[in-house]
């Protein structure tokens, strides 16, 4: 069964098929560490990975996709390609534009016109220091960047034959993610501030917004999903913090719903399965939302939020779970006890179905290689014997 097979029917809650044994990805600073604490190379990493930049587990859709791969930890461990991010490109490709740099930090504004601070050591993420809609008229200037002629510039020049070869492919692909969603999108081009006050100053601003995004991205996908034919889609919202919901019920109803149905509708029409939502924090409120849209699955279950993905299962028994492992234990403080007990609720998820169990989003620079190996290790031998039951 290749990874490919293997990721399908697993979402498809087939019985005895072995979860994947896979991982979402890394910080850059963790794997430097895990490779200075004895994890064998099988391919150096590239020297100019960023401190702050993450590294994938999947496998690369094409040669020169701007994706950083790992292969170190999966030649090690024995692990599967995590399902790989088409390379999509949903912003209105302005020229970036540095406003001012130094040795420590550089300031400029980027392919969305979000002009943000980058510091160049350490791992401190970028800061958005400014955002391209602030009103009516910046987001009608902003849609002149986006076209009918200009979306065949959005594929490679080689795309008919790169799509002839992705068919034939052996690992999972998903379409979408960042920055992609109907609230995450938004907040990503306003700011959570100005975010909050739209929804009772100008909500008609944002409806059209998500209309008009709505529209491309339908048009756009609908280009690649003949094409290549991804195994699933995942819609970016990062919409929760640890306490809950960053929108009311009524919110989400107003704001969000509409254009859910219209993209479900989408995806049934092209006969896309398997349909994820990414949000980070507490979700537990907004899964029974999602679901009743068509929602099929979720990701990465932030455990330091509170989600509880036993509590998740029996609310949701045909839910499919993605990561749900808490990636705090990893920690070089902690011992192999708090791994062992982490474990022993990913096994009683595993004997479920419909799970790929996995670190709840990057494996952090705080893990040790000692720990970490620990609990892969532990984790593919609880993969095997779930599947042998």
């Amino acid at each position: 069964m290749t990874p490919r097979e293997r990721f399908l029917a697993v979402m498809r809650f087939e019985p005895e098929v072995r979860a994947p044994k896979a991982e979402f990805g890394y910080w850059t600073t963790t794997l430097k560490r895990f490779l200075r604490e004895g994890l064998p190379v099988v391919e150096p990493l590239p020297p100019d990975l960023p401190d702050n930049g993450t590294v994938s587990g999947a496998e690369q859709v094409w040669p020169g996709d701007g994706v950083a791969i790992e292969r170190n930890i999966r030649a090690c461990l024995g692990l599967e390609p995590y399902p790989a991010k088409f390379p999509i490109d949903v912003s209105p490709r302005l020229p970036e534009k540095v406003l001012e740099e130094s040795e420590e930090y550089k300031v400029y504004i980027d392919r969305y016109g979000i002009t943000m601070k980058i510091y160049k050591k350490g791992t401190t993420p970028p800061l958005d220091l400014a955002f391209p809609i602030a009103g009516r008229a910046d987001f009608e200037r902003y849609t002149e960047h986006y076209s009918a002629a200009d979306l065949a510039r959005r594929f490679p020049a080689d795309w008919d034959a790169l799509a002839r070869g992705l068919r034939a492919r052996d690992f999972p692909i998903r379409l979408g993610g960042f920055p992609f969603g109907f609230f995450g999108f938004l907040r990503h081009l306003i700011g959570s501030n100005l975010l909050y006050l739209l929804m009772y100053d100008d909500p008609k601003l944002l409806k059209d917004m998500n209309e008009f995004f709505l529209r491309f991205i339908i048009e756009y996908w609908d280009r690649i999903i003949p094409a290549i034919r991804p195994d699933c889609a995942l819609i970016w919202e990062d919409m929760a913090s640890k306490t809950g919901s960053l929108i009311s019920p009524a919110m989400f109803e107003e704001f969000l719903v509409p254009y859910y149905r219209r993209l479900i509708d989408f995806f049934r029409q092209h006969r896309v399965e398997n349909i994820l939502v990414d949000s980070d924090g507490y979700i537990e409120e907004l899964i029974p939302l999602w679901w009743q849209l068509g929602v099929t699955g979720i990701f990465p279950i932030e455990r330091q939020a509170g989600n509880d993905p036993l509590r998740i299962r029996r609310r949701f028994p045909r839910l499919q779970l993605l990561g749900a492992v808490d990636k705090r234990v990893f920690a070089a403080g902690r011992g192999r006890a708090d791994i062992e007990a982490e474990l022993g609720l990913i096994a009683q998820l595993l004997r479920t179905g419909g799970f790929v169990p996995h670190a709840d989003h990057h494996v952090p620079d705080d893990s040790s290689w000692l720990n970490f190996r620990y609990y892969r290790e532990r984790l593919n031998r609880l993969i095997d014997e779930s599947a042998s039951r």
